[in-house]
């Protein structure tokens, strides 16, 4: 079949899907949060959905090798929050990772060492990105598993700066994603079926 401009429209359908068409959900551990965490998918300006990598195992024979697959790799996942006036979202994380270590003490808090059991422990929180079709529809979902905070950004501070907005970064680490087979339901948030 010759390619043509008609033929390349027939295979975007639903006419593509747009990157700034997303929402991040999630729960920021051992903190409170103002209004119940109902700023987070609004503020958070950027993000990504997660890759993941297979690492290599070169075995050698006679001066040749042959290449089998490795342990699979998840790297750390980064989001991008405007910075509200309440500074509510920043403290939030602040105060999370400092319940993981604490500044002076160089401790966890008691009441979360006392049973730091990963996945079962507040201090580790699922996060979910979702992809948006052009009518706002969840049509992809990512779920990551065991989500702790590694970094939080400085935010840079200068009277050159004006017509913006702050804003910062928040590394996350985590153990694994599960993502959606076929079906996503929203009426009781995004319930995924893990792929195997």
């Amino acid at each position: 079949m010759a390619a043509d401009i008609t033929t390349f429209a027939k295979q975007m359908v639903g006419a593509g899907v747009k990157p700034s068409l997303f929402e991040v959900n999630g729960s920021i551990g051992g903190a409170a949060l103002e209004n119940n965490g109902q700023a987070v998918p609004f503020l958070i300006k950027a993000a990504s959905l997660p890759g993941t990598a297979i690492g290599t195992i070169e075995v050698p024979f006679r001066g040749r090798k042959i290449k089998l697959p490795g342990d699979r790799t998840f790297a750390d996942w980064s989001i991008t929050i405007i910075n509200d006036s309440k500074f509510s979202i920043r403290n939030a994380f602040e105060t999370w990772i400092n319940n993981i270590q604490g500044m002076q003490s160089n401790t966890s808090l008691p009441a979360f060492a006392a049973s730091f059991t990963p996945f079962l422990n507040p201090l580790f929180q699922d996060w979910t990105v979702n992809q948006l079709n052009r009518q706002g529809t969840p049509i992809k979902a990512y779920k990551l598993i065991g989500c702790f905070p590694v970094d939080i950004s400085a935010i840079d501070l200068s009277y050159d700066s004006t017509d913006q907005i702050e804003e910062f970064q928040v590394t996350l680490a985590y153990s694994y994603f599960a993502t959606d087979s076929t079906t996503i339901d929203v009426t009781d948030g995004v319930k995924l079926t893990p792929l195997t």
